[in-house]
């Protein structure tokens, strides 16, 4: 094999790497981008009957919605 030949060989070989690194990598990225969307669209369904929310002195309480769509709160545990 000649210097032009083994040029050639080593050319075609990055070339063939490259290529199948991009596909690689878009192919990660649109699995990403996909499981991003599906996972906004399960925690943008979540529905909670209360949340629990800590003060800046460490107090828990217990935020809840009414049936008129009062907020009532109250510390955890009363």
């Amino acid at each position: 094999m000649d210097i032009w030949n083994w040029i050639d060989y080593l050319t075609r070989g990055l070339k063939k790497v490259a290529n199948e690194s991009q596909q690689n990598y878009q192919q990660v990225h649109a699995y990403i981008d996909g499981h991003d969307k599906e996972t906004l669209n399960q925690v943008s369904e979540l529905v909670h009957e209360s949340i629990k929310l800590k003060s800046p002195n460490g107090t828990i309480y217990e935020i809840t919605v009414g049936d008129d769509g009062t907020i009532n709160k109250k510390k955890a545990g009363e």
